[in-house]
């Protein structure tokens, strides 16, 4: 869906007096990390916590006083929820919100604390758009799209024009894909200006049917939507957003959630910022092209787009965890030895020689590949990351051949 700079210029003037621009912080740590300057655009920043809240408020700012009075009807897994019932309660327009049944709790209960209405029905985000329009038919009610709809991708494109003014001089803006909004109206907003940045955009290997679409050059159906990233956990492809992200996106890419949940505890250690797993994704995005080839990157100016810190925290334990596996911080390792005395403290020994330092031990006497002279045993351990997990099983494998990394 393309629209004319006219509509983004307007948005961005209505949403000047009710949103102010949320921060473009320059990563010192991770800038060193990777030769380059690496600028974190905040949208998490945002009072409902993503950017979702621009599109929304752009929409329902522009209805008409009969629009406002009929009330506004939204589906959201989350944050476009939040999005709607923030700028709802801001213009006194009462607010219904259809939510999946396994939404985030976090989310659920953030929307019905900004005046929403919430109905839990459906399995997913296509099922409750169905559901959306057989209220419709009962009640009338003004739709306010996540995506499809122009007044909400000129608000989203809004965050374009805060990078325009914050770093004019940008080479990179890399962004999560959704359904789609927020990469278009921001490509928009670049293109329009005839900016050199460059977006690059990339959504859930579990759910990518976009870029799958992208690099197919047609519209492809999705045969999953598996993610642990809600907020980008859009199963089918919209073919006016389809047309729109090919005139704008440079290059589209997917990323697995290991790789996500690294990235969320790299934004937490590296920029004490929150994100949720489509925020991260920019992160992890980068991180994956970079090490395929740094020298693209050298000095140049990368701006990674942090749309959304509302991250489910029953979550966020696990994710930690994954991200601790995936950067080689946690390491489980696997190994036979001989059941007889003195064999577990000789494999101890070598374990605190290293440095490395111990979580758990299963000792399995039972384990059927042991024997009846051996024993298995599992170690959960705590390393420094890849280069110090490599040391420990060189010395391991010194006295103990059969140690493996176990997932």
């Amino acid at each position: 869906m393309l629209l004319e700079m006219s509509q983004f210029k307007k948005a961005y003037q209505t949403l000047k007096s009710i949103i102010g621009p949320t921060p473009l912080v320059y990563n010192e740590w991770l800038s060193k990390q990777y030769d380059c300057q690496i600028y974190l655009k905040l949208e998490n920043m945002l009072p409902i916590g993503s950017f979702k809240m621009r599109g929304a408020t752009n929409k329902i700012a522009s209805l008409t006083a009969a629009e406002k009075k009929q009330g506004v009807l939204a589906v959201s897994a989350g944050n476009h929820a939040q999005g709607v019932a923030w700028a709802a309660h801001r213009f006194k327009v009462k607010a219904t919100i259809i939510m999946p049944e396994g939404s985030p709790l976090t989310k659920i209960r953030n929307t019905e604390s900004l005046g929403a209405t919430v109905i839990l029905k459906g399995q997913n985000i296509e099922e409750c758009f169905v559901i959306a329009q057989e209220m419709m038919k009962k009640t009338k009610m003004v739709f306010v799209h996540p995506y499809h709809d122009p007044m909400v991708i000129a608000g989203q494109g809004t965050v374009a024009f805060e990078i325009i003014d914050q770093l004019p001089d940008a080479d990179y803006l890399f962004s999560s894909i959704g359904g789609g909004g927020l990469v278009s109206g921001m490509g928009q907003v670049l293109k329009g200006h005839k900016s050199k940045t460059k977006v690059i955009a990339g959504q859930a290997s579990g759910c990518s049917t976009m870029v799958k679409s992208l690099h197919a050059g047609k519209v492809l159906k999705a045969e999953k939507a598996e993610t642990f990233a809600d907020g980008i956990r859009v199963k089918n492809v919209n073919k006016d957003m389809f047309e729109s992200l090919g005139k704008v996106v440079d290059a589209t890419y997917t990323v697995d959630d290991e790789k996500m949940a690294w990235a969320i505890l790299q934004l937490m250690e590296k920029a004490r910022v929150i994100a949720e797993g489509a925020g991260a994704l920019p992160l992890a995005l980068f991180d994956q092209l970079y090490k395929k080839d740094p020298k693209k990157f050298k000095n140049k100016k990368i701006v990674l787009v942090v749309c959304g810190g509302n991250i489910d925290v029953n979550l966020l334990e696990r994710i930690i965890d994954r991200g601790l596996i995936e950067s080689h911080r946690k390491v489980r390792i696997s190994i036979r030895i001989s059941d007889r005395p003195g064999v577990l403290h000789q494999l101890t020994k070598i374990i605190k020689d290293v440095g490395a330092n111990i979580l758990q031990v299963v000792h399995d006497r039972d384990a059927s590949e042991a024997g009846i002279t051996a024993t298995n045993v599992v170690f959960t351990l705590e390393t420094k990351g890849d280069t110090h997990m490599k040391e420990l099983l060189k010395e391991m494998r010194k006295e103990f051949p059969l140690a493996t990394v176990i997932p």
